[in-house]
């Protein structure tokens, strides 16, 4: 398993932290999700293919309106 920190800009309430928790959590390969909305931040354990899920993943941020990068 790895970890994946990202900076994640646009978030502006609990409810944009909420929203990007259940999408993410949709997917087989995340083992947990935390996204905090105030420090603009998200952990997401990762169990498989790394590089392919992260690309998938900012893409999703992408998608939510939100613009994920890997710290």
């Amino acid at each position: 398993m790895s970890t994946l920190n990202l900076a994640i800009e646009g978030m502006t309430c609990g409810g944009c932290s909420k929203s990007i928790i259940a999408r993410l959590n949709k997917f087989d390969f995340t083992d947990s999700v935390e996204v905090d909305w105030e420090k603009g931040t998200g952990t997401i354990a990762i169990t498989e293919n790394f590089e392919e899920n992260k690309n998938l993943i900012i893409k999703t941020l992408d998608q939510l309106g939100f613009d994920g990068t890997v710290n």
